[in-house]
């Protein structure tokens, strides 16, 4: 089932808030992280070059056409670039990161030297600030799953992966964590004319504008323990859920938005109080905040905002036991 498929002409400019969980990014400064290479035998170099974090090595495929890459953080600060060296041999990039620690990633993410797609793996959440950017020549993925798939083989974001098994597109992602971390997207992400973007995450929070002319947008909360299938009928994603989600939002093919299931006031005030919550912001320390207030009696106040309209994220959220009902 496609919870949000959007054929974009323009820039997609709304805020999507999917929320199931409260989280909390557990850190003062919300960029500041580096790119480190993991030290687990996948070889990634990762090269300073002034303000440029080349990325070279990795493992490949048998076929060739997948290049893997492990980190053990992956961030960008502001005019930061990370450069993924590519071939035109390579179809994917692969990266996953294993730390534990979110992805604040607020620079330049390209690729040089080929026309690859980029998929990106961390199950403790991503957040792209205001000033990040793109600037890859094919699609661009990213995923708090716990593995990217090959059919029977998998690209798992902890452990070891038998790279040379990994070969052809990838066809599913899991999801295996009760609940999915989240990503949270503030900046100007755009793929280039009959591109994709596709951000798949537990909870997906978009403040910035995401772009993909002639392409396919792709925003799915997904819930957790669930599949993710790819299928590219006519060279077009299409992504299915294998569970319902609790929560999802569509747009037609007008920009009109088509709810499913509860908005977000009734999400955040378990389908009962009105609240005027209409947006969401990142400051500048990663807090994720509603742009009005929960009323004090509301019985998910402790879940949702602290007084302030304070949406906690972070990598290991407190589980809501009952989705709100849909009453409308």
């Amino acid at each position: 089932m496609n919870l949000l498929h959007k054929t974009a002409k323009c820039q997609v400019k709304r805020q999507f808030l999917v929320l199931s969980v409260c989280f909390l990014f557990g850190q003062t400064d919300a960029f500041g992280q580096s790119i480190t290479p993991a030290t687990d035998g996948t070889g990634t170099v990762v090269t300073p070059q002034g303000n440029r974090i080349d990325i070279s090595g990795g493992k490949l495929s048998g076929d060739g056409a997948n290049l893997f890459h492990s980190f053990q953080q992956f961030g960008l600060n502001e005019n930061q670039i990370a450069n993924f060296i590519s071939n035109p041999n390579i179809q994917n990039i692969l990266g996953r990161i294993v730390g534990g620690d979110v992805s604040r990633i607020n620079g330049l993410i390209k690729i040089s030297g080929g026309n690859s797609n980029l998929f990106l793996m961390n199950p403790a959440g991503i957040i792209f600030g205001a000033s990040a950017q793109l600037n890859v020549p094919a699609s661009f993925t990213v995923v708090t799953a716990n593995s990217i798939d090959f059919g029977n083989n998998s690209f798992s974001a902890i452990g070891y992966n038998n790279y040379p098994a990994l070969t052809g597109n990838p066809s599913s992602f899991t999801f295996s964590a009760i609940t999915p971390a989240s990503i949270v997207n503030s900046g100007n992400l755009a793929v280039k004319q009959g591109q994709n973007l596709t951000l798949l995450g537990g909870t997906v929070i978009n403040t910035g504008q995401l772009s993909a002319p002639g392409g396919q947008i792709n925003i799915i909360p997904v819930p957790g323990e669930s599949l993710v299938r790819i299928s590219q009928p006519g060279h077009l994603l299409s992504l299915e859920v294998s569970s319902k989600p609790f929560y999802s939002q569509t747009e037609n093919a007008n920009g009109e938005s088509e709810k499913s299931a509860a908005t977000l006031p009734e999400i955040l005030t378990g389908g009962g109080d009105k609240v005027n919550a209409t947006g969401v912001a990142v400051s500048s320390d990663g807090t994720v905040k509603l742009t009005n207030s929960a009323p004090k009696n509301s019985p998910s106040n402790n879940l949702a905002e602290n007084n302030s309209g304070a949406v906690p994220i972070s990598p290991q959220p407190t589980k809501i036991s009952q989705p709100p009902t849909n009453t409308g």
